[in-house]
């Protein structure tokens, strides 16, 4: 058992070495709530229980949590079996079913994974931390796993003792220990637990490498797990020299001067990122797409994105279901943006036409929040939008305007947004109000003067404000 951390040993005494291990690892968040992921297979209700010793000392703020998948019939009976546990423990128990009548439905992995980091999110907040059970084994078999599967370097670094996944922190204190310390530990504390029979199933990938290929190895080589577990770290240690170097390179290619009216997570500079060598190119975009969108990208698809890049095909386009929520990379002239999507944002989706009473309203087929502000000698005349037939449009078509404090001449509206420099993507999102037939304004863009409140006129100032950002951004 390695020990990865030094705590401070005052109040230690009587410990045992993995209980030592696991404090080593929470004293920094011992002023936190502290929510352990609990199945009550062996290896969960180890560190529940180690936990529990621990926050009796410390006096720490525990919680046990447990996701009832209900793909098993005895899911119910071990959900009670987890409640009872944390009960006798004297720890604070919440558990959520991802399948039943009273909530969603899953159909798959992914989806499950989707909705079970959903609720552990909700459940531990921005501040606190969520413990796993994962141990040395583990690590060994993650890496086999991976390797089978054409993982990357950061892949194959497989499980780390601290990572942020879906804006959690997730700790792994077990992870320095092996699966044989953990059983000694259960057996010394006669501790009652779980067996999942779906675990000696070899039909899955894990559990075939966990009954048969590993201890194969062993028999060659008996030191096969801790030894690929040192090679998971090596690997780990090599991933972090190359976000070391993505980060330099994203810093020379940063985008701050940009066209963009709606939210961007991030842009860089297309001009910039080419200079960089092929691999230089391929290692940044992918610390980029993981660490701003929590996007993890196939090297097919990042190949294929730089070649449109290096070719100068006029849009590029990545589109992902990250662990964040939908994302998609576009380019527009210099400049290389990803952007939160929405599944409910598309082009067929989307009404050509809206009736407006003038109050402010929320356009979910576009996410764009209109708020109709009141002023004096700015925006649009108050008089041409009281008492008037009021739509919105998105169709732009060869629209023509006089633009307010312009040289007077008519102008196209396309042709305008082009000089604005405003992307393709956000044009088809941008409503146009038109009063009896007649084009009014773009808000936050541009008014035509036949509409434009001049100085001392009641107006009203219309705003758009981008749903999709963390925070509601008005564009101006």
């Amino acid at each position: 058992m390695e020990n990865s951390a030094t705590p401070e040993w005052g109040g230690c005494q009587g410990l045992c070495g993995i209980e030592k291990s696991v404090w080593a690892h929470l004293l920094p968040y011992r002023d936190v709530v502290i929510h352990v992921a609990f199945s009550g297979g062996v290896d969960s209700s180890a560190l529940l229980n180690i936990c529990a010793r621990l926050a009796q000392r410390f006096s720490l703020n525990l919680r046990a949590l447990h996701v009832n998948h209900g793909w098993s019939t005895e899911a119910a009976r071990w959900e009670d079996f987890c409640r009872r546990e944390a009960c006798r423990a004297g720890i604070a128990f919440s558990s959520t079913r991802l399948t039943g009548e009273d909530s969603m439905v899953v159909k798959g992995e992914a989806e499950a994974r989707e909705g079970r980091y959903r609720w552990l999110r909700d459940q531990v907040g921005e501040d606190g931390v969520l413990l796993t059970a994962h141990h040395g084994d583990d690590q060994a078999e993650t890496l086999l796993f991976r390797l089978m599967r054409g993982a990357s370097v950061n892949g194959l670094g497989s499980i780390r003792p601290l990572s942020e996944v879906a804006d959690l922190t997730i700790l792994r204190p077990l992870l320095g220990c092996s699966r044989q310390e953990i059983l000694e530990y259960v057996q010394t504390r006669k501790l009652d637990y779980l067996i999942d029979p779906s675990n000696s199933n070899t039909a899955y990938d894990r559990n075939f490498l966990r009954h048969q290929v590993i201890p194969t190895f062993e028999k060659r080589w008996p030191r096969a797990k801790p030894i690929l577990a040192r090679t998971a770290q090596s690997l780990c240690e090599a991933q972090a020299l190359l976000d070391e170097v993505a980060l330099d390179d994203l810093a020379r290619c940063k985008q701050v001067d940009h066209g963009c009216r709606f939210f961007v997570l991030d842009a860089i500079s297309r001009k910039a990122l080419l200079t960089l060598s092929e691999r230089r190119q391929q290692n940044a975009l992918r610390f980029w797409l993981r660490e701003t969108g929590g996007i993890t990208a196939t090297e097919k698809a990042l190949a294929e994105f730089i070649r449109q890049l290096q070719s100068g095909a006029a849009a590029p386009l990545m589109r992902f279901n990250g662990s964040r929520g939908p994302r998609s990379v576009r380019v527009f002239r210099n400049g290389v943006f990803m952007l939160p999507e929405s599944e409910s944002s598309t082009l067929a989706a989307r009404p050509q036409t809206e009736s407006w009473d003038g109050s402010n309203v929320t356009m979910n087929s576009v996410d764009v929040l209109l708020e109709a502000r009141p002023v004096l000698g700015a925006g649009v005349r108050r008089d041409c939008i009281e008492g008037q037939n009021l739509e919105w449009r998105w169709r732009k078509g060869n629209t023509a305007l006089r633009p307010a404090n312009g040289s007077g001449r008519s102008r196209r509206l396309r042709i305008l947004f082009q000089e604005m420099g405003i992307p393709p993507w956000e044009r088809e999102r941008m409503p146009m109000l038109f009063a009896n037939g007649e084009f009014v304004c773009v808000p936050g863009l541009v008014i035509d003067q036949a509409f434009a409140a001049s100085r001392d006129v009641p107006g009203v100032r219309l705003e758009l404000s981008d749903l999709r950002s963390t925070g509601v951004r008005p564009v101006r």
